[in-house]
């Protein structure tokens, strides 16, 4: 049975557009480095990429929240470290106020020490965070953390944690919850203040002293705390680093290709292309003789 020329050439146009359509893609993806373009390409790989991607999403938004965290909380851990240090500035006040001995000039010069110890813990305690949200407010960021009125320090804020997620079980409060301690401590340096003024040498050495020590050791604790809360991030930073890694080296053997892979695959479809093509100028070339031999 003869077969028709229309008909072959119908294969042969066929076959030059299969050809011609693998030449492309081979191109495409040497030139992308992707291997997957639209889901039709691979349907089971794009649903593993898409996992992938939610996942890695999901680490993203984790690590956003730890950023926020670590911004509270380095912040809240050098207040605690400044108030750490004006406390040892205060215990050496009032030991040096404790002394009968001490003239009038040098128990002066100690009661405007301690005045600018209540400055700089005032100015501590009502600090801002990226000079926006309150540090010490608990939920209440957007006001100022402590109020002075009648040369008392109260504090204003709600004392409530400020709970951010860093993984799907875990939450962690990003701010310091006992900030009225420092009010406290701020009405303490006042009878401080006081005492040296009246020259109550004993209250000094009997009471403020031991306060101001307690104050001490109760600080020391609350820094401690931020700096637990901070190497707990760094942990989690560090498992979502290797975890990030991971995902995406799994996300490129699923979308991109081996370049030395995709080169070989792109030179096999241009002899493949160009054999196509020559096999349809050859089969051109016979139908024309034979419709000049009057077929």
């Amino acid at each position: 049975m003869r077969i028709s020329t229309n008909w072959q050439f119908w294969q042969m146009e066929r076959a030059i557009g299969q050809a011609s359509d693998r030449l492309s893609l081979w191109q495409r993806r040497v030139s992308t480095g992707r291997r997957i373009e639209q889901p039709s390409d691979d349907p089971v790989g794009s649903v593993h990429a898409l996992a992938i991607r939610q996942s890695l999403q999901q680490i993203e938004g984790y690590g956003r929240n730890i950023r926020e965290a670590r911004l509270f909380l380095q912040a809240t851990e050098q207040a605690l470290a400044d108030i750490g240090a004006l406390l040892g500035e205060a215990r050496q006040i009032v030991t040096q106020g404790a002394n009968d001995t001490i003239d009038a000039d040098a128990r002066d010069a100690l009661i405007q020490q301690i005045r600018h110890l209540k400055e700089r813990l005032m100015q501590l305690g009502n600090q801002r965070v990226d000079g926006e949200r309150s540090l010490f407010s608990g939920q209440k960021v957007n006001t100022p953390s402590f109020n002075l009125s009648g040369g008392v320090l109260t504090y204003v804020g709600d004392g409530n944690p400020l709970l951010v997620n860093i993984a799907p079980d875990r939450a962690i409060p990003m701010n310091f919850t006992g900030a009225a301690r420092i009010a406290d401590l701020y009405n303490k340096l006042t009878d401080i203040e006081n005492h040296l003024l009246t020259g109550d040498s004993d209250a000094l050495s009997r009471i403020d002293l031991r306060d101001i020590e307690a104050f001490q050791s109760e600080f020391h604790r609350y820094r401690g705390e931020m700096g637990v809360r901070l190497r707990e991030l760094e942990n989690y930073e560090t498992l979502y680093a290797a975890r990030r890694e991971q995902l995406q080296a799994n996300l490129a053997e699923i979308e991109e290709i081996d370049l030395t892979e995709a080169i070989s695959q792109l030179r096999q479809q241009e002899l493949s292309y160009q054999a196509a093509l020559q096999v349809f100028t050859r089969v051109q070339a016979i139908n024309l003789f034979d419709f000049l031999r009057g077929g």
